[in-house]
């Protein structure tokens, strides 16, 4: 049997199908299969930490939830702006890191792992398994 754990939202069900073949990179094609299998099959109860703000200048963090949540923040260890909770992963690709308060630019989350071609998105940082 290939039952997965957790069912996907709609919306996230739509965003894995609408980029599988328009991948603008490998890097990108990993991110959304390696993301999918996370997100139907491993649980992370304790968090699964995709970007670490410490690997890139803007100081941008990730950090998967359970199964599909989602918290996107911005900070140093001597201040951390207020997190960005979602409950999928279209939500956190979709949100403006400008309006966020996070960064100068106006540009989605996904728009920015674009332009850095997914570099410091760790894959293997569930806390849970650590």
């Amino acid at each position: 049997m290939n039952e997965i754990a957790n069912k996907l939202w709609p919306e996230d069900f739509k965003l894995f199908a609408n980029m599988e073949g328009h991948y603008i990179s490998d890097n990108e094609k990993a991110f959304f299969e390696k993301m999918k299998f996370k997100m139907e099959n491993e649980i992370a109860p304790s968090n699964d930490l995709i970007m670490f703000e410490e690997d890139n200048d803007e100081q941008i963090y990730i950090v998967r939830c359970i199964y599909d949540e989602f918290i996107v923040g911005h900070g140093t260890k001597s201040h951390y702006d207020e997190e960005y909770h979602v409950m999928n992963l279209s939500e956190a690709l979709s949100a403006n890191l400008k309006t966020l308060g996070f960064i100068d630019r106006d540009i989605t989350l996904l728009e920015w792992l674009r332009e850095r071609d997914y570099e410091g998105i760790r894959y293997n940082h569930n806390y849970a398994f650590m």
